[in-house]
């Protein structure tokens, strides 16, 4: 299964953990590309022309003029689109990774349905923004294998639109995507763009995760979506 690792193009720390990204792979015999980023600076709308969900959290940015923070958001988004858009061109499975994970062992054969996340265990630790309260206390313990999120998972859509209640991916560092997903992921966004691990919700996509998780999170999180 290829990973896709996206990273900011001449950021000087985005380019540094790619190559530790990289690096891990290559010790773990993964197949990979590495794919400069969409970034404010490089996106084009007419890529993606859907309109905003309102009332989202995307939506939010663009309406109170939040617009450095709008085309941030927009951006993250558009990469976890233009991936979907590549799963389905090559007809196969694929997986996404933002350019500050590691793989801490080799992939195994696994099969999925849609969506499966692949940093699942170390979701709510640090250095990730979710290692915090009511997070940080959350059992992630799973048998070994893919599993539905629980239904008692606390990360939940908490804007007023139809996502609310439903589940929601913690992040996008880590996940493997099914043509069919990629399909439906895409459908989702036609309908109303959200930010990318707001999207990839429970009402959009089955999310399943893999135990134990093959990638965690480096040391250094560079957090790009809050400050390109």
């Amino acid at each position: 299964m290829k990973c896709n690792i996206i990273y900011v193009a001449g950021h000087p720390l985005s380019e540094k953990c790619r190559k530790l990204t990289e690096d891990s792979l290559k010790y773990h015999s993964y197949d990979y590309e590495s794919i400069k980023g969409v970034t404010p600076d490089t996106i084009i709308a007419s890529d993606f022309p859907f309109p905003n969900l309102i009332l989202g959290r995307l939506y939010d940015f663009y309406i109170t003029g939040q617009d450095r923070k709008y085309v941030v958001k927009k951006s993250c988004l558009f990469n976890n689109l233009k991936f979907a858009q590549r799963v389905i061109e090559a007809d196969e499975p694929m997986i996404f990774l933002e350019h500050d994970t590691i793989a801490v062992s080799r992939l195994p054969d696994f099969d999925f349905d849609e969506f499966c996340m692949l940093s699942y265990d170390y979701a709510f630790k640090a250095p990730t923004a979710l290692a915090k309260a009511p997070y940080d206390s959350y059992n992630l313990y799973s048998k070994r294998g893919v599993h539905d999120f629980p239904s008692n998972y606390p990360l939940r859509y908490y804007k007023p639109t139809k996502y609310k209640g439903e589940i929601m991916t913690p992040g996008t560092a880590a996940y493997a995507l099914s043509p069919k997903g990629a399909k439906k992921l895409l459908q989702a966004a036609k309908k109303g763009i959200e930010q990318s691990d707001f999207i990839i919700n429970s009402g959009t996509l089955r999310l399943q995760h893999l135990s134990p998780s093959p990638f965690r999170y480096q040391s250094v999180n560079p957090n790009l979506s809050h400050i390109l």
